[in-house]
């Protein structure tokens, strides 16, 4: 038994039984449902198989929902839109007026808060975007580097502060089938502050159900008001991914320790998320330096590990799990014979 536990995402490479009950058998304790994705039918199916595989396994895996969040994406492209370097775009929402855009943010707010110079990443800072006009529901932006923009890729304004609800109209029905189904854990995505998760604790309340609350640590709000949001929830996630994005991707090791440290200091668990074995999704063996990765986070403590797109989409979804798992045992092993120290 590892100390460690794995949290593995299901997705539309690994929902079929065999695979459900082969992760778990190779290690996973916790199987999570990332609603920015998973229809309520996809969620559905995936609630009986894994209850199914706990009562033939003679296991006990838990659920996790992850909830979509204030996340901004694309949309309204009908084919792919090419960016060359130094090209001015312009920019709207879904209450924007202006036909002469190029691409749509599906933000429901206005743009107000934006100045010119502040920066926006497309798809994980693929593509970069530099503001240069702001109106009230458009923007001008000149492109940083070249590329290809596509519908329901994700948008981040890492320099403004956005105007956003507690708790968007697609996770108050999200949240609804997680109460009424049988989850453990429930995340929220693009926290900001406490305000965010007690407005998920209220609404939790009234359920029969009490799930564990757990803030999504990945943007520069969150890092700003950490200690007050740990205080609010059960347990953190260090998303990695947006938050190298909303911060600077060389700050990420060292917010990844600030993160557990606080965590820790309240008596509250802790996620590592995002590409601890991203070269899974198409190889059958992690790169060394993933493997490093994982280890580390078992030498930080963290009392979970999680796989996302690796077995989400990935070719290998079972045997991912099965490498973390002997990455953890390995990791571990070393701190039981050196006394807990690295």
């Amino acid at each position: 038994m590892v100390k460690t536990k794995i949290i593995a995402t299901l997705g539309p490479a690994s929902i079929e039984r065999n695979i459900i009950r082969q992760m778990i058998k190779n290690g996973a304790d916790i199987i999570r449902i990332n609603f920015s994705h998973a229809s309520f039918d996809f969620a559905e199916k995936a609630l009986n198989e894994i209850k199914s595989a706990n009562r033939d396994l003679r296991r006990d895996v838990k659920i996790l929902a992850d909830l979509k969040g204030n996340r901004i994406r694309v949309k309204g492209i009908k084919s792919p839109f090419l960016l060359s370097k130094n090209k001015i775009v312009r920019i709207g929402t879904d209450y924007s007026k202006e036909k002469n855009t190029d691409i749509l943010f599906d933000y429901l707010g206005n743009f107000l808060k934006v100045k010119t110079g502040d920066r926006i990443f497309i798809e994980d800072g693929k593509i970069e975007l530099k503001v240069i006009e702001i109106g009230k529901y458009f923007l001008k932006a000149r492109s940083l580097s070249a590329g290809e923009i596509k519908n329901s890729k994700g948008v981040n304004f890492p320099d403004t502060d956005l105007d956003f609800p507690n708790l968007s109209e697609e996770d108050k029905e999200d949240l609804k089938f997680v109460l009424n189904n049988d989850f453990s854990y429930i995340a929220q995505s693009f926290v900001r502050n406490e305000k965010d998760i007690k407005t998920i604790r209220e609404i939790s309340k009234k359920s029969k159900f009490k799930p564990k609350i757990i803030a999504k640590i990945e943007n520069r709000q969150a890092v700003e008001n950490l200690r007050k949001i740990i205080s609010a929830s059960d347990g953190a996630m260090v998303a990695r991914g947006d938050l190298a994005i909303s911060t600077d991707f060389y700050k990420v090791p060292i917010l990844q320790k600030k993160i557990i440290a606080e965590a820790k200091s309240q008596n509250k668990f802790t996620i590592i998320a995002t590409q601890m074995l991203e070269s899974m999704t198409y190889n059958p063996l992690p790169t060394r330096a993933e493997a490093s990765d994982a280890a580390n986070a078992v030498f930080d403590k963290a009392e979970f590990v999680m796989l996302s797109g690796e077995t989400a989409a990935g070719a290998y979804p079972s045997q991912s799990v099965k490498a973390l798992n002997l990455i953890i045992k390995e990791a571990e092993k070393y701190l039981r014979e050196n006394g807990g120290k690295i």
